[in-house]
This record gives C-alpha cells, structure tokens and sequence, in this order.
C-alpha cells in the first residue's frame, strides 16, 4: 500500500486498483482531522463515542482533500454480519452525515452504480475492497474475526456473480491495514468457533505462548476465502499492516482498550 498526501490528511492506496482511472479508492489514516484525545485526529465514526459536528468535519475534511464530495459517501451500520446490500442510487449518502440513516445491519455493499462510494470503518478489523474490472462493478466489506468465520467475503463474492453477472476470476481483491498476525490474540472460544466455520485452519490459527490464547491470522483467513471463491491469488493484494502495531497511523481498538475511532477504506465508480 502506498500513502499519499492530500492537505493535511494521510490517505494509502493499492497498487492494482490505482491503475484504473474510472476507480477512485483510497484507506484513511488518523491524521489531519480535528478530534482529539483517543479520537485524534482523522476520526470518521460517529458511534464510537466522539463529538459529532467534529466527526462531521472529519468527514467533510476527508472529501474535500480526495476532490469528492461527502454526499456521495455511502455507510453502513456494521454489525460483524455476513449481510450484504445491493446499493443503488437511492442509496447514496446514506450514513454520511449522521449514522441514524446508514444502511441497517450490513457489512458487506456492492454497486455499478457510478459516483457512489462504498464506505467500511475499521479499527483492527479488515476492510476489503473488490473490483470487477469487466462488468464495472465494486464492493466494500467489512471482516472481523466474526465476519470472517461468517464468510463475509464468499458473500460479497457470490452476489456481485450472482446480481451482476460478475466473474471471480476478473475480481481484484484489496486487504486494508488491520489487526496482523502479530498481534490478533484470540481465546480457546474464537478458536472453537473457527474449527467449526473454516474446518482446517492451517496458516489461519497458531499456537500463542499464553495459556489458552491463539494467533489469529485474519489476513490469511479472508484470503484463502477470496481464493475459494473464484479470485486469482495473483489479484489479491494485502497492505500487510497491523493497526496495533502501527496505532499512530491507524486506529486500533486493542492498542486503545476499546475506546479510540475508526478509519475507512472507500471504492467509488467515477463518471467520465
């Protein structure tokens, strides 16, 4: 992932997905905005506890630097499901200025729709962005441990093929900064919990040196998924950043026990 400049504001961007002109796309960090305390300072989540006119700003600061405007920003009210909505133009701006109207109980939107930005908030968990290239067609997800073991991915997946045509094959696939496998401690129920959802989690859990504790690989998880699904390995690119080993870039609700803000990673169609 590379990062870039925009004003105050630190934004990264993918590799692959930079080299479409039609695509903007683009993961935030924490820098450049007006929160403060754990909020500081890029905090785009109104539900974690912040002021909202500073969120608000945040949001609007986040636009104006990325030359888009915040009424095209489309949120939804994740929920650690494996839902995922169809976004059509009425639902655009949908939780971008406040968080009653974002979509309800979803972590997982898709859209051919052009000047529509799907919108995930994180802070450890793995925002996912796919392109179809060939139908034009983009999506945003949202994976913590809870959505992985859903299969949230195979979801996304299975309904940009299923409501547009879509072939895996021609998919990119984007794995934005989150918890890395340095870090995601997870207990003997979470590890229960993946034996059952995933069956065999070679290169997914490994041994902790804490008593019933377990290394949670959500990079890999996510990504042998994409793989099952359709997407060539050679499609999928992971940032390889940890959030809690990088928490003053990026908000990391573990390094801030619970009480920090969320960033974002966007996709949006543009119109010629």
């Amino acid at each position: 992932m590379r990062y870039h400049h925009h004003g105050a504001i630190t934004a990264g961007t993918f590799e692959q997905l930079s080299g479409f002109d039609r695509l903007l796309h683009f993961v935030s960090t924490r820098e450049g905005g007006i929160s403060s305390g754990n909020f500081s300072s890029l905090n785009i989540g109104f539900h974690v506890g912040d002021d909202n006119f500073r969120v608000l700003k945040n949001r609007r600061i986040l636009a104006d630097e990325l030359r888009t405007d915040l009424s095209r920003f489309t949120f939804a009210n994740q929920c650690h499901s494996a839902n995922v909505a169809v976004v059509n133009e009425a639902c655009k701006g949908r939780g971008a200025m406040e968080l009653e109207s974002a979509l309800p109980h979803t972590d997982g939107m898709i859209t051919n729709v052009k000047n529509i930005c799907l919108c995930v908030q994180v802070a450890d968990c793995v925002p996912i962005l796919l392109y179809d290239p060939v139908r034009q067609v983009i999506a945003a997800l949202h994976a913590g441990w809870k959505g992985t073991l859903r299969k949230i991915v195979t979801a996304v997946v299975g309904k940009m093929v299923q409501h547009y045509d879509s072939r895996a094959e021609n998919m990119l696939a984007a794995l934005g900064p989150s918890n890395g496998p340095c870090c995601y401690e997870v207990g003997d129920d979470v590890f229960r919990e993946a034996r059952m959802a995933l069956g065999n989690l070679k290169d997914v859990i490994k041994p902790s040196s804490k008593p019933g504790k377990h290394i949670f690989d959500q990079w890999a998880a996510n990504i042998r998924q994409l793989k099952d699904a359709g997407v060539k390995e050679e499609n999928i690119e992971n940032s390889g950043v940890c959030c809690q080993c990088n928490n003053s870039l990026f908000y990391s609700s573990r390094a801030d026990n619970g009480h920090t803000g969320r960033f974002m990673a966007g996709i949006m169609l543009k119109k010629r």
